[in-house]
């Protein structure tokens, strides 16, 4: 593969963002991840791949000389995606959350390339996981979920003409989990070879496909499965095993290595995606991340908005991103942020005198070009009066050819991690950036030390999920290590921490001084938001 110049920043943007734990972190402690973002000295940095090579498939699925790859062979196929006379291909979905290695073929003509949270979809592309977990949100919260060593397609992502929406998801290989909305209306198929499965809103489903093979398991709602000229329909707590001429359906689930992380990821959103009356109406996937790496602050004359934690003064939501090219439509600017998508594809962000930057929802949802309107356009003042509110500039997207993915990092990255095995350091400034999605309870209180502090510290530990989904624990992987607060609580031979633990949290020390940051610790702000000024709004502060 041919790397260009810039590429390692990237993949350090993209992982760490991620909240990939490092190597230390799968023996049980979570070791500190470097940041050579902080070590480049050019705004921008231009990522370019060739196209991908037998060395980019994992081992298992490498062929013999002179046959062609899963990989390449799926996609060159032309299969009828269930498209229509009148169909719309407006629609994006968005990969909310991403951990490990994976990739994105976006038909840019670089073949698959690294990846990051908030990289827009579009209909046509692929997502490859090697050792990594994925997860895609659709415009309802509905969401797929991709295991290690997985292949996927998005044959069809389409608005149909009466407005209901059509999403088409070809599993090539590898297990995938699929948790659908009570939506009515929408379409949602899943494929694999020649079997297709029609999704029921409501449905919670496991498809693995592997050497052959095809099972579809059902823990809540229906499936359709049409196989051959026969259409079997599955329901709760059932299997369908689909391999050659043998189609067999029990009235039992068998567990998998990977139903934990599933489990856990759908209790995330259950907890955090209760929608807030200040984003009524309109596209609202991503609200889970907003509703708990931030909240709502009334701001008196200036109205309510939304802030993330952990900021001060000096953070600005345009000074770190990555600029994604889309054939046809130009560049895109994807936030690193784990919060980042709904702010950065509709509503405005303004500086509001004494709390700092926010964002208010409101307009149109915009999907690849969502920068010139989200951001407002050239600065300027929001309203009148001496102390009206700064809209923020829209960032400069580089010319077309530029590069497949162009990092824009105008200020250097500020990370909030562990500067020790067991100790998590929440930074100011970082916006959440480093901190794992849910497990490290709630933030609202530790926000508010942090503006009063600049840090603020937490007793952690790195622990996969404890338990699958049918309840018991599982010989075999249980998902992506990540860090936990607290200290793990021993039941056996399992280590495990409620998911309701929320662990302790005390000032700046000398180690977290240390860690990467252009802003000096200690430093009150007035104008971080913290909680002081919450109107009580914000779901990431109260407990559902």
């Amino acid at each position: 593969m041919k790397i260009g110049f810039g590429y390692g920043v990237f993949l350090a943007l993209a992982f760490s963002v991620a909240g990939v734990v490092a190597a230390g972190a799968q023996s049980g402690a979570a070791g500190e991840q470097s940041n050579p973002l902080d070590r480049d000295s050019a705004l921008t940095a231009h990522v370019t791949t060739a196209d991908a090579t037998a060395a980019d498939v994992p081992a298992a699925h490498v062929p013999a000389a002179g046959t062609q790859t899963a990989d390449v062979s799926a996609a060159s196929v032309p299969v009828d995606n269930g498209a229509r006379p009148g169909d719309s291909h407006v629609r994006i979905v968005r990969l909310s959350d991403v951990k490990g290695t994976l990739s994105l073929d976006r038909k840019t003509g670089n073949g698959f390339e690294q990846t990051m949270p908030n990289m827009p979809i579009i209909q046509g592309e692929r997502l490859r996981t090697a050792d990594g977990y994925a997860e895609v949100e659709f415009e309802d919260n509905s969401t797929l979920r991709v295991a290690p060593n997985s292949l996927v397609e998005f044959p069809l992502l389409a608005l149909r003409s009466s407005g209901a929406k059509a999403s088409t998801i070809e599993v090539v290989r590898g297990m995938v989990y699929v948790n659908l909305q009570s939506t009515k209306g929408n379409e949602f198929v899943v494929r694999a070879g020649d079997e297709t499965m029609t999704v029921s809103p409501s449905t919670h489903m496991r498809m693995t496909v592997e050497a052959g093979k095809t099972v579809v398991s059902v823990f809540n709602g229906n499936v359709e499965v049409k196989h051959g000229s026969e259409t079997t329909l599955l329901t709760k707590k059932e299997s369908l095993t689909l391999g050659g001429e043998q189609v067999a359906v029990t009235k039992k689930i068998e567990e998998e290595p990977y139903d934990a992380w599933d489990k856990e990821a759908n209790d995330y959103h259950a907890r955090y995606s209760q929608a807030n009356a200040m984003v009524a109406g309109g596209a609202t996937y991503g609200l889970s991340d907003l509703n708990y790496y931030g909240n709502f602050i009334n701001g008196g004359a200036f109205g309510s908005f939304w802030q993330p934690y952990l900021v001060g003064a000096g953070w600005n939501p345009y000074c770190n991103g990555v600029w994604a090219q889309y054939p046809g439509a130009g560049y895109s600017w994807v936030s690193p942020y784990p919060w980042g998508w709904l702010p950065y594809h509709s509503g405005t962000w303004s500086f509001f005198p004494g709390y700092g930057w926010g964002w208010q929802p409101g307009g149109a949802f915009n999907g690849l070009n969502n920068v010139g309107i989200v951001g407002g356009g050239a600065a300027g003042r929001v309203g009148t009066g001496v102390h009206a509110p700064l809209r923020a500039a829209s960032p400069q997207a580089p010319t077309v050819g530029t590069g497949s993915l162009v990092l824009a990092n105008n200020t250097p990255m500020v990370f909030s991690k562990e500067d020790k095995p067991g100790n998590f350091v929440f930074q100011k400034n970082s916006a959440g950036l480093g901190v794992p999605r849910g497990s490290l309870g709630s933030l609202n209180k530790i926000s508010s030390h942090v503006e009063q502090h600049g840090s603020a510290n937490m007793p952690v530990y790195a622990a996969a999920p404890s338990a699958g989904f049918m309840g018991s624990s599982h010989s075999g992987n249980t998902g992506p290590v990540t860090l936990r607060a607290g200290a793990p609580i021993q039941s056996g031979n399992t280590s495990y921490a409620p998911a309701s633990r929320a662990g302790s949290y005390g000032g700046s020390s000398a180690s977290s001084a240390s860690s990467a940051s252009s802003h000096s610790l200690g430093a009150t702000s007035s104008a971080s938001g913290g909680s002081s000024g919450s109107s009580g709004h914000g779901g990431g502060s109260s407990s559902k």
